[in-house]
This record gives C-alpha cells, sequence and structure tokens, in this order.
C-alpha cells in the first residue's frame, strides 16, 4: 500500500530535519498537514478552498478551534520559510512538528484519516 501524500511530505520534513534543512522542512510540514486536512474534507464531502486562512475556518467550523490557529501558525512559518530572508531555526521547527502532532491527532478523532 502506498503512503498518501500528506505522509510522504512528512517524511521528508523529518529527514530534511537531520540534516538542517529546516526551510525545507517547514515547507514539507505545513503542506502535509494542509494534504491531511484536505483528505479528511474530501472524505467528509467537503468543498476545499484553495486559500490557507478559509481552510483554517473550515477547521474552525468544525470545531477544532485551537487547531485552526496552530494550522495558521504552520503556513506563516511556512511563509518565513520561502520568502523572508531570515532562515527557520532548530527551535521553530521543534514547535512546529509539536503543532503539527497536535493537528493530526485531532483530525484522527474524525475517524477519517
Amino acid at each position: 500500500m502506498s503512503l498518501s501524500k500528506w505522509e510522504v511530505l512528512y517524511k521528508e520534513a523529518l529527514k530534511d530535519i537531520e540534516v538542517g534543512n529546516y526551510n525545507k522542512a517547514a515547507s514539507a510540514i505545513y503542506f502535509s498537514i494542509r494534504k491531511a486536512v484536505e483528505e479528511v474534507l474530501i472524505r467528509m464531502k467537503l468543498n476545499i478552498p484553495r486559500r490557507d486562512d478559509k481552510l483554517a475556518n473550515v477547521l474552525k467550523h468544525l470545531g477544532f478551534d485551537e487547531e485552526a490557529e496552530l494550522f495558521m501558525e504552520l503556513y506563516n512559518l511556512r511563509k518565513k520559510a520561502d520568502y523572508s530572508d531570515e532562515n527557520i531555526d532548530r527551535n521553530e521547527i521543534t514547535k512546529a512538528i509539536e503543532k503539527y502532532e497536535r493537528i493530526y491527532q485531532q483530525l484522527t478523532k474524525l475517524n477519517r484519516i
């Protein structure tokens, strides 16, 4: 059985962290959780918004207020990694993993991932 796209991205992020590629890892972590959220919404037969803030709003409307905030924090970290002159550091990426795991844990409660 092949892995879902979100699983592949998460594994790639962990490998990037091991070698110190924190900017790449931040981007992969965000896109991994985004794909996981999209997969849940597809299984729930809900529309997937294109905009990141709208996707966070869907999480919020499903009762995941804290996770919606964490999702946007991961999005902002990805923007920093991809567009800022600043680099992501080890502390930021460690916190990103914690946020990812919190969101993922809540998604699994929907029994759709």
